[in-house]
């Protein structure tokens, strides 16, 4: 009889149940025996290894002691996908904080390069569905270019769609400023900044524009993906590696600095002068 397919896991959650699954098998302990260690029922376990719920923070440092994880599973928690008004304070800020290099493909003004007002303004429009506190959300949004000057000093490239030059997100005055912003941001060190014009965009991936790709300190790859009001990390091989080829791609398409910065200016006149 051929041995069972092993199935891969498909996100870092799976992956990351399977590993404590490996370590527990490799000592020779049943889920029972490792929830005695670490002060739970064998079914609280399974429901960890089967990535059914995530550990907080002081199991998963017990689990990573009583199973000689050598510090791997406390290093891969903050990455775990939890529910939106968690993940940005605390995970993905976490994530980011180790990256040294960040990119994106965005329908709106990426976040790094947001103003105060613009953010204020694109947040409250969407608070009435997705609700929570707004001004938590703000102070989030507003937080995110201090990555920018952390230890790594990660380099920040975003492709910017056409369109979220002309979506009427804020006040056109609003707007009129957000753009003056966005072009003093092209001009820092280690960012590029790229328009891709309608006319270039030859392909349609929706989704990459709720994506984020980091390429973390210790040279790993990990992407998130966000749904409307949820999300997740990539972590699979192949599929990484569809959307960093996708990034670049885009960025391949997009405008260079010089003539992004040119486009810009031209919609400022045009529209918001």
């Amino acid at each position: 009889m051929p041995a069972p397919k092993r199935i891969e896991p498909t996100n870092l959650n799976e992956w990351f149940g399977a590993k404590i699954r490996e370590l527990r098998e490799a000592r020779g302990w049943t889920q029972a025996r490792l929830g005695e260690a670490v002060r739970l029922s064998g079914s609280r376990i399974a429901q960890f290894e089967r990535a059914e719920d995530v550990p907080p923070k002081d199991i998963t440092e017990l689990l990573d002691e009583a199973l000689g994880a050598g510090g791997l599973l406390v290093e891969m928690r903050p990455l775990l996908d939890r529910s939106w008004d968690k993940k940005w304070p605390e995970e993905i800020d976490g994530v980011e904080e180790v990256a040294t290099r960040i990119q994106q493909y965005t329908y709106a003004i990426p976040g790094f390069f947001q103003t105060p007002e613009y953010a204020t303004s694109m947040l409250s429009e969407g608070f009435s569905f997705f609700g929570g506190d707004l001004n938590a959300r703000i102070r989030v949004r507003l937080s995110r270019p201090d990555v920018m000057a952390g230890p790594f000093q990660p380099w920040i490239r975003c492709v910017m769609d056409e369109s979220a030059l002309y979506r009427a997100v804020c006040p056109p005055a609003v707007m009129h400023d957000q753009l003056l912003h966005l072009l003093k941001s092209c001009e820092q060190p280690r960012v590029s900044i790229q328009i891709l014009p309608f006319s270039n965009n030859r392909i349609v991936a929706t989704a990459l524009g709720l994506a984020t790709v980091w390429t973390l300190a210790d040279g790993r790859t990990v992407v998130y993906q966000e749904s409307m009001n949820s999300g997740h990390f990539v972590t699979k091989p192949s599929e990484v590696a569809l959307y960093t080829s996708l990034l670049d791609q885009f960025q391949a398409d997009a405008l260079p600095t010089q003539a992004t910065m040119d486009f810009i200016r031209g919609v400022l006149e045009d529209r918001y002068s």
